[in-house]
């Protein structure tokens, strides 16, 4: 009696985990989420029609772990892309996407921009000054990857990004975030407002 019980109270309490679930995700069976960020990597990535990579690109691309357990960087070629993974309760999702390209930095360096920053629920600012040597976004330190090794073109260009939204399904417009610019000896050299 006891142990029928206890069984009808764990599939009453995964019924009611399972609908909330659906109400928040829409995906009734579970079959866009995993119990680690590796299976939805393999998952969304062995499905190169979805991911929109060929699996030549996947096979030799480099990963890069970054200090934040759910972004997750390919640099391949004159292509680099950050791969940000969402939770849904304890359950991993496909990750969205940005990415850098060759036509990005041909951008950049042709209207010499300093600063080009935007916003896809990451903080990212490429930032063209070789003064530049730490770039704090809203109070939090951003993690730094030169461009220079993945790209002929980007000669000092620095990427720099934060998670800001770790787990919103999408960000649409300005972040809110203040981008600050410091050089070696810690002194500012440029704040922008992401209004």
């Amino acid at each position: 009696m006891k142990v029928t019980r206890i069984l009808i109270s764990i599939l009453v309490v995964f019924l009611i985990f399972w609908f909330l679930y659906f109400l928040k995700t829409g995906d009734l069976f579970f079959s866009e989420s995993f119990f680690t960020k590796e299976r939805a990597y393999q998952a969304w990535a062995s499905n190169t029609k979805y991911s929109g990579m060929t699996s030549d690109f996947l096979k030799n691309a480099k990963k890069i772990e970054t200090d934040d357990e759910r972004l997750l960087i390919l640099a391949g070629e004159n292509q680099i892309y950050q791969l940000r993974f969402r939770k849904d309760f304890f359950l991993w999702t496909f990750p969205s996407i940005y990415s850098i390209d060759s036509d990005d930095i041909k951008r950049i360096n042709e209207k010499q921009l300093d600063y080009d920053l935007s916003f896809n629920c990451v903080e990212t600012a490429i930032t063209n000054n070789s003064d530049i040597v730490k770039v704090k976004i809203g109070k939090s330190d951003a993690e730094l990857l030169p461009l220079g090794s993945y790209f002929k073109e980007a000669k000092d260009l620095k990427f720099w990004f934060y998670n800001t939204q770790p787990d919103a399904f999408d960000c649409q417009g300005p972040s809110g975030e203040t981008f600050t610019f410091y050089d070696n000896s810690g002194k500012v050299i440029k704040k922008i407002e992401d209004n």
